[in-house]
């Protein structure tokens, strides 16, 4: 285990500690308030590794565990997040050096934010490997675990006011978002992504939401990116003659 780049990927992962810490305390105390103890909590936190996960089980739970809404709720969780194995899809070619337990970790892991992280310090720094994705995620998930169990256990005593947890979010992701933006081209392609997000939800709002905005998105951003790729080529081809 090399301590250098556990401390390179714990400061890397810092900035969405302070998101995951303080949604994942919004997420603890939703989800005691349904009977969750600290051990049920630490349970879901790691191997339903999912934000989203603890909100919606919150509230799909209010009425009770029974068979019938167990199955509800395990479908809900995994369609909902379904968009994790295109990010996983993403990312394969950069970790191919991670074999056996530490892929199963990778996969189980990973998110939103961190696919984010990993995606850009694979762009920007070429020291970037499988292991340091690899510890990003399971920083991550410990900065998930502290909060949700913070919020399980205060949540019992203090009132915590649950709308802040809708506010961090938005702001986690407008700041990944941001941190994404290089060019014109990627600009252009985070309008369409705003402009995509409004019609689809507009239209629809269930469970396949995200999986349909990230498919039009990714689509509508490789015709753009080979659009330009072939108007370089001529460029170059062009300058030659």
């Amino acid at each position: 285990m090399n301590l250098k780049k556990i401390k390179k990927a714990l400061i890397t992962a810092l900035p969405i500690a302070f998101c995951y810490v303080s949604l994942g305390f919004i997420g603890g105390t939703m989800i005691s308030k349904v009977g969750f103890n600290l051990l049920d909590i630490t349970l879901i936190t790691i191997f339903v590794f999912s934000g989203s996960a603890v909100f919606i089980a919150s509230n799909m739970l209010i009425g009770g565990i029974n068979p019938q809404i167990s199955i509800y709720l395990t479908l809900t969780i995994i369609i909902t997040n379904l968009r994790n194995t295109l990010y996983s899809s993403a990312l394969v070619n950069d970790t191919k050096n991670l074999k056996g337990w530490k892929k199963l970790v990778f996969s189980m892991f990973i998110a939103d934010e961190t696919f984010a992280i990993n995606k850009t310090c694979y762009e920007n720094d070429p020291e970037w490997d499988g292991d340091l994705a690899l510890y990003v995620n399971i920083f991550s998930c410990i900065f998930g675990l502290i909060g949700n169990l913070l919020g399980g256990f205060f949540g019992q005593i203090i009132d915590i006011p649950l709308d802040m947890g809708t506010f961090m979010m938005s702001s986690m992701f407008v700041i990944l978002a941001v941190l994404q933006v290089k060019n014109k081209q990627d600009l252009l392609i985070l309008v369409i992504a705003i402009l995509v997000s409004f019609v689809v939800l507009y239209i629809y709002q269930g469970g396949l939401d995200l999986i349909i905005v990230a498919l039009i998105v990714t689509s509508i951003g490789y015709f753009i990116d080979k659009n330009n790729e072939n108007k370089k080529g001529r460029l170059v081809n062009t300058d030659e003659r």
